[in-house]
């Protein structure tokens, strides 16, 4: 028989009658027990081990690798296509009478120059109707001297996707990673304010750790989580108090962000004349859905107005959802750290649109920075759809076809979007290192319990 007062050490929901000093003394002793320790309590009234966990968690867990092997299919596909796409080899194209004609060969010298020499391969035919000296002269292993403004018109050329990374200099791919990593600081800086704001303490160091941690393991694992949830993990691990506002925190940090980029892509669409009139319909369809669903969510007035509080309290996770709503509403009191969130995340976005100018400058493209103030914002915003594991795929495919929509380059466009990602792939890889500071251990498995989002400690304790 045990003590009076007491639980039996196996039943369940003994871990969460555990007194807070305990409980504190658990974490200090190990921080690893606190991990443990926010596993059990996390799933609510189910408190037990993870191992006993019903049958709807293991076909959710299924159905979540389903949905991770259809992103990677996706993403694989879209590359293939992409890649079909582009000129592997520099190409000479030659507008002819029966139409055009495209020659694979060699650019010899700057390829960006008003004039080239071009060297075809061994394999490829020569159409009958090329002016004869040029015929000439390939025929004689010289190649062809043409130029933009030549005396034989009709000619253009492409560089080879090779070719074009090639061009990368230490100095352009140095000054992209460093606005990177300043538009990064920007990120942080908001969502450290946003945690100080429902009382949850933390440096704005700790935050930078916590934000590249979940740089890291959405570099790790591209199509389990994203970087957001390793951050909600540890944000609620250090705060145990208030899970919930640590978690509201992620969400909120998440949608401002998106909300200032998908405004920044509106208004560079709208600005942008012709050359963007295509996606200004589904641009500003998505702006106006982020600003409905953003204004619901801090605003109570309208979603009582439209009973949209009625539909939430249908939905399988409508008591989460209250909890997050509950704690996300101390941001609609602060109109001013709303709007100073807001300035973060344009500086934010300021900074990665600034990165990819000097990276197209670098390898070759001649577009004006207020070119790229309307593309980027723009593939970015397409690219953040969650179709494939970090957007691979859907990015390259949205920047070469933006910039070939605005008069540039297909080629230049893949190229600036593959090294844009490679550079922000490098920057995760720093997160990797703050792996090695204490209470920074994350697994595979604890990424999936932020599924249960059970009470707060205090409302777990309550008849006790």
């Amino acid at each position: 028989m045990g003590k009076p007062g007491g639980t039996r050490p196996g039943a369940r929901g003994s871990l969460r009658q555990r007194t807070p000093r305990a409980r504190a003394g658990a974490t200090l002793r190990d921080p690893r027990n606190a991990l443990v320790s926010d596993r059990t309590e996390l799933v609510g009234n189910r408190a037990g081990p993870v191992g006993d966990r019903p049958q709807g968690g293991a076909a959710r867990s299924k159905r979540g690798r389903l949905f991770t092997g259809l992103k990677f299919l996706f993403a694989a596909a879209l590359l293939f296509w992409v890649a079909k796409g582009l000129p592997w080899q520099d190409q000479l194209a030659w507008q002819g009478p029966a139409g055009a004609v495209q020659i694979e060969g060699r650019i010899l010298g700057d390829w960006q120059a008003d004039k080239i020499r071009f060297r075809p391969a061994p394999e490829a035919e020569i159409p009958n109707e090329w002016p004869v000296e040029l015929a000439a002269d390939t025929e004689a292993g010289a190649g062809v001297l043409v130029a933009r403004h030549g005396p034989h018109t009709g000619f253009s050329w492409r560089p080879g996707l090779p070719r074009v990374l090639g061009g990368l200099s230490a100095l352009g791919l140095t000054a992209a990673l460093c606005l990177l990593l300043g538009g990064s600081l920007f990120g942080v800086t908001r969502w450290w304010r946003l945690l100080a704001l429902v009382g949850c303490t933390s440096t704005w160091w700790n935050t930078l750790r916590l934000s590249y941690i979940g740089l890291f393991f959405n570099l790790v694992f591209p199509g389990l989580t994203g970087g957001d949830v390793p951050k909600a993990l540890l944000v609620v691990r250090e705060n145990p108090g208030k899970r919930t506002a640590a978690l509201a925190t992620v969400v909120i940090d998440r949608l401002v962000g998106l909300w200032a980029l998908l405004g920044v892509a509106a208004l560079a669409s709208w600005s942008a004349g012709e050359a963007l009139a295509p996606l200004v319909p589904s641009i500003s369809a998505a702006f106006a859905l982020a600003s409905l669903g953003l204004g619901f969510l801090l605003f109570p007035g309208p979603r009582r107005i439209l009973r949209v509080d009625a539909v939430v309290d249908r939905l399988p996770q409508a008591d989460r959802l209250r909890r997050l709503e509950q704690a996300a509403l101390v941001y609609a009191s602060q109109p001013f750290e709303l709007l100073l969130a807001l300035l973060l995340s344009v500086g934010n976005h300021s900074c990665v649109i600034a990165a990819v100018f000097f990276l197209g400058r670098d390898l070759g493209d001649t577009s004006s920075l207020g070119t790229y103030f309307s593309l980027v914002p723009v593939a970015n915003s397409i690219s953040a759809v969650p179709l494939s594991p970090a957007g691979w795929g859907v990015g390259e495919a949205a920047y070469g076809q933006l910039f070939a929509l605005v008069g540039g380059s297909l080629t230049l466009g893949v190229a600036v979007s593959v090294t844009y990602r490679l550079c922000n792939m490098g920057l995760s890889l720093v997160g990797g290192l703050f792996l090695f500071l204490p209470g920074a251990r994350v697994s595979r498995a604890d990424l999936r319990r932020l599924e249960e989002l059970g009470p707060e400690p205090s409302q777990s304790r309550r008849g006790v």
